[in-house]
């Protein structure tokens, strides 16, 4: 089913993000002042929407499963 599919992708795309958040985060700090230092606001915002995206694509396919079990119901 198409939405499952979308469902997938969305949790998968969420899974991604958190992992690029992670290496960031991981990265050694610079103490001489002069390499990158990391957002730590940036970064939970990019967390919070990967939590958000997740919780989405977990009840897209809740729906979709509650679906298909309404309409094999109804059929059977």
């Amino acid at each position: 089913m198409a939405a499952l599919g979308s469902a997938l992708k969305i949790i998968q795309q969420a899974s991604a993000s958190v992992d690029q958040t992670a290496s960031r985060l991981a990265r050694p700090v610079d103490l001489s002042g002069n390499g990158d230092v990391v957002d730590l606001s940036a970064e939970m915002i990019a967390l919070l929407q990967a939590k958000n995206a997740t919780a989405v694509g977990v009840q897209i396919a809740r729906t979709v499963d509650d679906l298909q079990q309404t309409t094999l119901s109804l059929l059977g």
